[in-house]
Order: structure tokens, then C-alpha cells, then sequence
């Protein structure tokens, strides 16, 4: 499962925007926000796939509000572990 670190960058600092997005967000699982600051809101997400993350990560950028996502982190390193153990009962 993916797990990407991202930073959402915001419109302007009103705490509407937040607020609004806040709201948006509320029903997402798998997304856990931080405490945001300024323009900037720190978030993390975990997918089920890459394709998935790439996809979320879309759908935040489109969000009212949300100027850009930067993405500071990602850990695909079960999605490794789980191809090299397919590999491995392939060889067999």
C-alpha cells in the first residue's frame, strides 16, 4: 500500500478555505491531515495502488481552494516486496 507525504498548497490562509476543504475531506479514508499553516496543509494518504495515489492526488489538485500538491514523500516499498515474492513463485 503506498503511502505518499504530501503538502497541499492553498489559495490564501482564510480559515474559510480551510474550513471548505476541511468538509471536502471529512469522508475521505485513508487521509489524514495535519495542522496547517499559512498556505500550506500537510496531509497523508495512503492508496491501494500506485495508479490509485496518482489518481488522489489529481483529485486534491482539482479541489476549490487548492492552488497545487506537492508530494514530499512516497513509500512504495511493499508494492517491491510483494513483485519480488511473485518473482520468486514464478522461479518455482
Amino acid at each position: 500500500m503506498p503511502v505518499l507525504g504530501l503538502v497541499l498548497v492553498l489559495e490564501d490562509a482564510e480559515a474559510g478555505t480551510r474550513r471548505r476543504l476541511r468538509g471536502a475531506l471529512a469522508g475521505v479514508h485513508d487521509l489524514d491531515l495535519g495542522e496547517a499553516t499559512a498556505h500550506r496543509w500537510p496531509v497523508v494518504l495512503e492508496a491501494a495502488s500506485e495508479y490509485e495515489g496518482e489518481a488522489r492526488v489529481d483529485w486534491l489538485r482539482g479541489l476549490p481552494g487548492v492552488a497545487g500538491v506537492d508530494v514530499v514523500y512516497a513509500d512504495f516499498e511493499d508494492l517491491l516486496v510483494r513483485s519480488q515474492t511473485a518473482d520468486a513463485r514464478e522461479d518455482v
